[in-house]
């Protein structure tokens, strides 16, 4: 499949590779499993709640009751999707164990309205045509991307997991030690972020290419900062930002 080029807001160009159908799809039984266990939970706990028994109950239930049942039972499940990627930053548990997420094409995260586009397209493409239609797009598309994908200007990749501090935003510097550039004060953790992610992916591009993309990010940030010269090559420069960033940040215990 095609690797999606992301453009972030620091304007440094990453390419990511979409989620794979299969990927998706076990995504999606995963999810399932999950919404079936709720399900079965809350028939549990309603069997317990009349002792096991239909003829327990004297009465037959209420209307008012029968409605805030089907609300417990219906409304977790229809917004699950919804609302797990709007809190969970584009995961949703199945999503999470597979190593996929939602991202905008644009490098940014996702709005709120970006997701409801999502979810409400969902409705149609995947929940009543069985992810059928769903399926078919994703297949043309090329790029992963269902309808709602597309409506909402969102596609699925695949996540590099995270396994070694070294690959964390916070790295461990000394005690006694002492910034070279204090300016690093005016970056945000996304910044940072962007640098790690950058020098992090030397081996997911030809070297040429990934020198390039180094040499273009240290100059932003030479510019952001107001740094106007070092003798350090552009590995080490990021480097150096990287280290005295979290030197300045407490670093870690």
């Amino acid at each position: 499949m095609t690797e999606i080029g992301v453009e972030t807001t620091q304007h440094v160009q990453l390419n990511y590779t979409p989620a794979g159908l299969g990927e998706r799809i076990l995504a999606y039984v995963l999810d399932a499993i999950v919404l079936g266990v709720y399900w079965f939970f809350l028939i549990m706990m309603g069997m317990l709640a009349s002792d096991g028994s239909v003829e327990s109950a004297s009465d037959p239930p209420g209307e008012e009751f029968v409605w805030l049942f089907m609300l417990i039972i219906l409304l977790p499940v229809m917004l699950y999707h919804l609302i797990m990627e709007i809190v969970w930053n584009g995961f949703t548990v199945g999503k999470w164990v597979v190593g996929i997420r939602v991202v905008k094409l644009d490098g940014t995260r996702p709005s709120i309205i970006n997701y409801l586009i999502r979810w409400i397209i969902r409705l149609f493409e995947v929940t009543l045509t069985q992810g059928g239609l769903a399926l078919i797009t994703i297949l043309i598309n090329g790029k992963g991307q269902r309808l709602g994908d597309i409506a909402a200007k969102t596609c699925v990749i695949k996540v590099k997991k995270k396994t070694k501090l070294s690959d964390t935003m916070l790295h461990q510097v000394e005690e006694e030690y002492d910034a070279i550039f204090p300016q690093v004060m005016d970056l945000k953790d996304e910044d940072v972020s962007i640098i790690n992610e950058v020098l992090k992916s030397r081996y997911d591009y030809d070297y040429a290419r990934w020198i390039i993309m180094v040499a273009k990010t240290r100059k932003l940030i030479q510019d952001k900062l107001g740094i106007l010269s070092s003798d350090m090559n552009d590995v080490q420069f990021l480097q150096q930002i990287v280290k005295d960033y979290n030197a300045l940040h407490g670093g870690l215990e």
